[in-house]
C-alpha cells in the first residue's frame, strides 16, 4: 500500500508540472547558438500607460528604418484605454499613403494618407500557438529579426503588456527585452532599456491569451521588403549596362507564408542622367509575390557619359488587404436599440474596416 501510494502522489505532481509548465514546440535546435544579442534595437517609452504597443512598433520601425512618430502610430492602431489589439499591431505593420488613420486618441497627429516619415508600408506577420514555439523565436533572433510579443506585465500579473525580445542566454538562463515600459518591477533596466528576465518567468508570462488571440505565445514582425541591386558591364561612355534587380518580401519561419502575398507588385528604375533605357520602361509589372519568395528584373541601360559615382535607384512596390474587427474603446457593451444605440456604438467603438496598402522598398546603388 505504501508503494501505492507513492505512486499517486508522484503522478500528481507530474500532473501539477504538466499545467504549469507550458508545451515546447518541437524543433531542432543543435544549429543555434546558445547566446544571441540584437546589437542597435532602439529604446522608445510608451508616452501613455496604455501605449505599450504603439511604442513597441516605434521601437521595430526605428530599427528598420524611419523613426514613426508614437501617436501617429497609436491612431493608426486604434490605441484607447482599453489597449491595443494585436490585430491592430499586424495591420499598423503595412499601414500606407493609400490609408488613413481610423482611431483618434491624438486626433491631431492622425495620419491622412500613410505615416509622413515613410509612405510605403513593411511585410507584417502575426504568429500565435498553443505551445511554447522557443526553438523558431531563437532563430529570429539570430537572424536579427526583433520580434514583438504580447505577454503579461509580470509573473503574477495578467495585465497585458507588448515587449521587444531582442536577445537570450541559454547558459545563464535568461532572455533579454526592450522594454517601451522603461520600468519593470525589481528587474534591473539598462540605460539602452534592455531588461534581463529568467527563462521561467519569460516562459510563463508568455503564456498569455488576450487583445483579440485566440492562442497565446503571440508574436509578431515587421520589416521592409529587400532590393539587391547588381550591375554587368562598364560605366564609360557608350557602354550598355544591365541593370538587375531581386526583390524579396520576407517572411521568416514559423510565419504562415502562404497565407500572404502581394499583388500589383512592380518594380520601377530611376535613372541619373546621361542614362537612358535601351529598351523597355522604367516600371515592370510583376503581377503576384508570395510571401518569402523573390522575383528579378532586368533593364540595359545606354550610357551617354561617364557613369562612374552615379546611383540608379529601384523601387518595388506591391499591395496588400486585409480586414480589422470592431474594437471597443472603454470597456463598455451596447445593447440599446435605435438611434440611440447606434450613437453610443459609435462612442464607445471603433468600427470594423477592409483596407488595401502599398508595402515595399526603394534602394539605390553607387556605380
Amino acid at each position: 500500500m505504501r508503494i501505492r501510494y507513492r505512486r499517486i502522489i508522484w503522478l500528481s505532481v507530474l500532473a501539477f508540472l504538466s499545467f504549469c509548465t507550458p508545451m515546447v514546440c518541437a524543433g531542432e535546435t543543435a544549429s543555434l547558438p546558445k547566446t544571441h544579442l540584437i546589437a542597435g534595437v532602439p529604446y522608445h517609452k510608451q508616452i501613455t500607460v496604455f501605449s505599450c504597443g504603439p511604442a513597441a512598433l516605434e521601437i521595430l520601425y526605428d530599427f528598420w528604418s524611419e523613426d514613426i512618430d508614437q501617436k501617429a502610430i497609436s491612431d493608426v492602431t486604434r490605441s484607447s484605454s482599453m489597449g491595443t489589439y494585436t490585430w491592430d499591431m499586424v495591420r499598423a505593420g503595412c499601414f500606407s499613403r493609400l490609408s488613413a488613420a481610423r482611431g483618434r486618441c491624438f486626433p491631431k497627429s492622425a495620419p491622412k494618407a500613410g505615416y509622413s516619415e515613410r509612405p510605403l508600408g513593411y511585410a507584417s506577420f502575426s504568429y500565435a500557438s498553443d505551445c511554447l514555439w522557443w526553438t523558431d523565436l531563437k532563430r529570429l533572433i539570430t537572424q536579427n529579426i526583433p520580434v514583438v510579443l504580447l505577454m503579461k506585465y509580470a509573473r503574477d500579473d495578467d495585465t497585458g503588456h507588448y515587449r521587444i525580445i531582442v536577445g537570450y542566454d541559454e547558459e545563464k538562463g535568461v532572455v533579454y527585452f526592450v522594454d517601451p515600459w522603461g520600468r519593470d518591477l525589481t528587474r534591473a533596466t539598462n540605460l539602452d532599456g534592455i531588461i534581463t528576465w529568467s527563462m521561467t518567468d519569460f516562459e510563463n508570462a508568455w503564456n498569455y491569451t488576450g487583445y483579440g488571440t485566440d492562442h497565446p505565445f503571440w508574436g509578431a514582425v515587421m520589416m521592409p521588403w529587400t532590393v539587391t541591386i547588381h550591375t554587368t558591364g562598364e560605366t564609360t561612355a557608350g557602354s550598355v549596362l544591365e541593370v538587375t534587380a531581386e526583390i524579396t518580401y520576407p517572411c521568416p519561419q514559423p510565419f504562415d507564408c502562404h497565407a500572404y502575398s502581394a499583388f500589383n507588385v512592380r518594380a520601377e528604375i530611376t535613372l541619373p542622367p546621361k542614362m537612358l533605357l535601351l529598351e523597355g520602361v522604367p516600371g515592370i509589372d510583376i503581377g503576384y509575390l508570395q510571401a518569402g519568395e523573390s522575383s528579378a528584373v532586368t533593364w540595359r541601360v545606354k550610357l551617354d557619359g561617364d557613369g562612374s559615382g552615379s546611383s540608379i535607384a529601384v523601387k518595388a512596390t506591391g499591395l496588400v488587404s486585409g480586414t480589422v474587427p470592431k474594437v471597443s474603446k472603454n470597456g463598455r457593451i451596447n445593447i440599446n436599440p435605435g438611434k440611440s444605440g447606434d450613437k453610443n456604438s459609435k462612442k464607445n467603438f471603433y468600427p470594423a474596416y477592409d483596407y488595401t496598402d502599398e508595402i515595399g522598398v526603394e534602394k539605390s546603388i553607387e556605380l
